[in-house]
C-alpha cells in the first residue's frame, strides 16, 4: 500500500452520514426528480475530489477523533483545516496543498451544499499565490517534433518488421506507440477520449481518409469534437490496423484502438508511461500527454500567430483564456530569439572590424 493511499481513510470507514450524504450527491434523476448536485461531475472528477475528501477523513481520524461523530458542516472550520495544511505541507509542497484544498472544496460543496465554503477558497488562492513556481518545461517540444518521433517509430517498426520477415509483439507496440505520438501531435486530444477511443464508432473511415468523430459523453467539456486525419497518417492508420494490432494478444477480441498486452484496450495509465518512455528515449525528458496539449498551443502561436485563437478549437477548449498563455510565451521565446540573432551578428561585425 503507497504512503499516498494510507493518508487517506477509505469510503468504505467514512462516518455514516458522509457516505450517505456523498452517495445523494450523485443521484440522477428524471423529470419528476431532481438529481444530485454532482451528477453531472466526470467521474475523474469525482475520483479526486473523494480522494481529498478522505484525505481530510484520514487526517480527522489520526489527529481529532473526536470530531468523526460531529456532521460534517460542523466539522470543518478554519482553526481545522489550519491544522490540516500544517500535516499536508510535511509530505507536499504549496501547490499540492492549493491544488488538494480546491479538490477538497469540490467535495465539501456536494456534502455539505447549504454551507458558504467561500472562506476556504480565499486560503486556497493565498497559499497557490505564495506558493513557489517552478519554470515550466513543456517548451522544450513543440508538435512538429512530437508527430517526427511518430512517424519514426512508426518506419522503425515497419523496416525492421520487413526485415525479420515477420511482425513480433515488439514490432506491433512500437508501431502503436508512434502512432499514439503522431495522432496526438496533430490533434491532442485530453488522455480520457484517447482512451474511449473505439474503431468504428469514434475512428471513422470515410473514402481512403480517416477521422476522429468524438461524442459530448467522452469529452471534458460534454462538446462533441470532429477531426479529420490527413492522407499521410491515414496512410499508416491502415497499415496499423491490417498488419500490427493483430499482433497484440486479445486485439481481435475488442474495438479499443490502441489494444494491449492485457487483451484489452489500453488504460489510461498504460498510455502515459508508453508515451512517456518513448519521449525520454528520443528527447531526454519524457512528454506526459497533458504537455501534447502545450505544445500544439505553442507550435501555432509560432508558427501562425495572427491565427492563434483558433488553438482553443483544436484543443477542445471553451474560452481563449488557456490558450493565450502560450501565445504570450512563444512570442517572448521569438523576441528573445530575434535578440540573440542580433547580438551575434553584431558580434560578428565587430570581430571583422577588429580583423580588418
Amino acid at each position: 500500500m503507497s504512503r499516498k493511499t494510507r493518508m487517506q481513510l477509505p469510503f468504505q470507514n467514512w462516518p455514516a452520514q458522509d457516505r450517505i450524504r456523498w452517495e445523494s450527491a450523485f443521484k440522477t434523476g428524471d423529470r419528476f426528480d431532481e438529481s444530485g448536485p454532482g451528477a453531472h461531475l466526470a467521474e475523474s472528477t469525482r475520483r479526486v475530489w473523494r480522494e481529498s475528501y478522505s484525505r481530510l477523513l484520514g487526517f480527522i481520524s489520526a489527529h481529532r477523533p473526536d470530531l468523526m461523530h460531529v456532521p460534517p458542516d460542523a466539522r470543518i472550520d478554519r482553526l481545522l483545516v489550519a491544522d490540516y495544511v500544517a500535516w499536508r505541507r510535511k509530505s507536499c509542497g504549496d501547490v499540492t496543498v492549493a491544488i488538494d484544498l480546491d479538490h477538497l472544496r469540490g467535495a465539501l460543496k456536494l456534502i455539505c451544499p447549504g454551507v458558504d465554503w467561500s472562506w476556504l477558497l480565499i486560503i486556497t488562492k493565498r497559499i497557490a499565490a505564495a506558493a513557489p513556481r517552478r519554470h515550466p518545461k513543456y517548451h522544450l517540444v513543440t508538435s512538429d517534433r512530437l508527430y517526427a518521433l511518430g512517424l519514426e517509430l512508426m518506419d522503425g517498426a515497419l523496416t525492421d518488421a520487413d526485415a525479420a520477415n515477420r511482425i513480433s509483439k515488439a514490432h506491433a507496440f512500437r508501431y502503436r506507440d508512434g502512432l499514439i505520438i503522431a495522432l496526438r501531435a496533430l490533434i491532442p486530444l485530453r488522455s480520457r477520449t484517447v482512451v474511449a477511443m473505439r474503431i468504428g464508432s469514434h475512428l471513422v473511415k470515410t473514402g481512403d481518409l480517416w477521422g476522429l468523430d468524438i461524442p459530448a459523453v467522452d469529452t471534458k467539456n460534454k462538446r462533441p469534437l470532429d477531426y479529420p486525419i490527413p492522407s499521410e497518417l491515414s496512410a499508416r492508420i491502415d497499415l496499423y490496423l491490417e498488419r500490427f494490432r493483430s499482433r497484440i494478444p486479445g486485439a481481435e477480441r475488442h474495438t479499443g484502438v490502441w489494444a494491449s498486452n492485457q487483451g484489452r484496450p489500453m488504460c489510461a495509465m498504460a498510455i502515459y508511461d508508453a508515451v512517456r518512455r518513448r519521449t525520454k528515449k528520443a528527447f531526454g525528458f519524457a512528454v506526459n500527454l497533458h504537455r501534447f496539449r502545450h505544445a500544439a498551443a505553442s507550435f501555432w502561436s509560432i508558427q501562425d500567430p495572427a491565427n492563434v485563437r483558433g488553438a482553443k478549437d483544436l484543443l477542445g477548449q471553451v474560452s481563449f483564456g488557456i490558450t493565450e498563455k502560450h501565445y504570450i510565451m512563444a512570442q517572448s521565446r521569438l523576441a528573445g530569439r530575434v535578440l540573440a540573432r542580433a547580438v551575434d551578428a553584431a558580434r560578428n561585425r565587430d570581430r571583422r572590424a577588429i580583423a580588418d
